[in-house]
């Protein structure tokens, strides 16, 4: 995801209380009610059923739970401060219910899951915060809490659904952020998480939905993208108007090279929105599209798009150097180099949890692009590129060999050449790439020197699918004769697993 978790709802399993005047089931009712206004974005409505909840259930967590989750969601898209404020308000509130019910019962399951859900979400929020500290000691509360829930009733279906989260996100937890577990107490489970979570999808009572669109984003980071695409499907069916899911909608397709796809979602989203008072993932919508069109060449309506999601985006610390780069870069393809000089110099250094070694890569090219205006051969290089990025190779080829033709730079020429053997090996033309391939790896180049060992790589495995073992085997070992590139860890570890692959391969 590399991206990393920006639609957040919470909904939770009914519980009692001592008031024999409640009635609990026209409160079941309506917190099924102000559920689904939730999910279909209507804020609004969902706040004033959840204050009729409170007013009928005056001691019950469900009420100021639910309505926690409106100023949550909110915070969490686009860290307004004033909601962070009242959800964890509210949240002191749900806390306070629960632990004068536990007191009367300690072995209260619901209410030690609604304990439970809500210190996991205020984890969550200190995470969104920047608070890593405070989000590592309340979500290990919030996970203890749903752990003990889960085992004093099994079939509270509800607990699975934040059991299942915690469990999947803590055992994904990068190595840099590892000293993490020392606090929580506690390992990941990936599978474990996601079992969880379906279990949840399938028989939950309040958390359905809510568990079914976690799932659906862990599964397709797991490079599962027909089961997280049946959930999400799933989802859309029952909440067509929910801006956030076709946004996500419109995201998957984008990388799915459904172009045409990804902007009707997009824009639908957008049309959404715009008749809404509360406006969630507009500036998301914007973001897809502006990806979309630049990816198409189609830089006009990239920079449009590009603009118009900065005009929205009311938090510029969570704009992605993606967005700044390729917006610059459409702008300086039109001739607006100084336009464009302003958006490169937005570039910020990145970490794993900004985007990673994409935003990295972009971060490192600010100082290229602030020197040195694009010349020819980068604008036939990006065009190249985003064509082959859609998978039209032949038309990716033809512009790369322009861009030889065209005195290129040391980088230039290394760039183009990698393209040509990228599309190559992309349409199976195994012979003709070894000539290109050595060309490629006699370079040096300054500045994009990720080319050559990814080179060495494509040379590998061009020779293990041509049956020259031995040879594949020297040019994946020259992987590991460069350091300081773009993406080294990932290059590296695809290289390890060649080469284990070679070796375990009958001789």
């Amino acid at each position: 995801m590399k991206t990393f978790i920006i639609f957040l709802l919470l909904t939770a399993f009914s519980t009692t209380t001592f008031a024999e005047s409640v009635d609990w089931e026209k409160v079941h009712s309506l917190t099924i009610q102000g559920i689904d206004q939730l999910y279909d974005l209507d804020m609004d409505r969902a706040g004033r059923t959840f204050d009729e909840v409170i007013r009928m259930a005056p001691d019950d967590p469900r009420g100021p739970f639910f309505k926690s989750m409106i100023y949550f969601w909110i915070f969490t898209l686009n860290k307004d401060k004033n909601a962070f404020d009242q959800f964890f308000e509210l949240s002191d509130e749900v806390i306070k219910r629960c632990e004068r019910q536990l007191d009367a019962d300690e072995n209260n399951a619901v209410a030690t899951f609604y304990l439970g859900g809500i210190y996991g979400y205020r984890g969550l929020a200190y995470h969104r915060d920047g608070s890593l500290a405070k989000a590592a000691w309340d979500g290990r509360k919030g996970y203890m809490h749903l752990r003990d829930a889960a085992a004093m009733k099994p079939d509270l279906y509800d607990a699975q659904m934040g059991f299942g989260l915690f469990s999947y996100l803590v055992g994904k937890l990068p190595k840099s952020s590892r000293w993490l577990l020392n606090i929580l107490g506690f390992e990941g489970d990936v599978e474990g998480g996601l079992a969880a979570l379906r279990l949840a999808a399938e028989r939950g009572t309040y958390t359905r939905s809510e568990a079914t669109f976690y799932l659906s984003q862990f599964l397709n980071a797991e490079n599962r993208p027909d089961e997280a695409t049946k959930y999400l499907q799933r989802l859309l069916e029952k909440h067509p108007e929910n801006a956030l899911f076709l946004v996500t909608h419109a995201q998957w397709e984008m990388r799915r090279d459904r172009i045409d796809a990804a902007i009707a979602s997009a824009q639908k989203a957008i049309a959404i929105n715009n008749k809404n008072a509360v406006r969630m993932g507009d500036e998301l919508a914007y973001s897809v599209l502006t990806n979309c069109y630049f990816v198409m060449n189609d830089f006009e309506n990239a920079r449009a798009s590009g603009e118009t999601y900065l005009q929205k985006a009311e938090n510029k610390d969570v704009v992605p150097n993606s967005l700044y780069y390729r917006l610059g870069i459409s702008l300086e393809v039109l001739g607006q180099r100084e336009r464009a000089v302003a958006m490169y110099k937005q570039l910020k250094e990145a970490d794993q949890w900004q985007g990673g070694p994409w935003n990295q890569q972009f971060f490192r090219r600010k100082e290229l692009r602030l020197k040195r205006p694009l010349a020819e051969q980068d604008i036939l290089l990006i065009k190249a590129q985003n064509l082959a990025s859609r998978g039209k190779h032949e038309d990716a080829v033809r512009f790369h060999l322009e861009v030889l033709k065209k005195n290129p730079s040391t980088d230039q020429e290394a760039l183009a050449l990698y393209g040509i053997v990228q599309a190559y090996y992309e349409q199976q033309r195994f012979q003709e790439i070894p000539a290109l391939a050595q060309r490629l790896v006699s370079l040096r180049p300054a500045d994009e020197t990720w080319v050559v060992p990814n080179g060495y790589f494509r040379l590998g495995q061009t020779f293990a699918n041509l049956g020259r073992v031995a040879e594949a085997k020297q040019a994946f070992e020259r992987v590991y004769d460069f350091s300081d590139y773009d993406f080294q860890s990932r290059l590296e570890a695809r290289t390890d697993a060649e080469l284990k692959k070679l070796n375990q391969a009958p001789q």
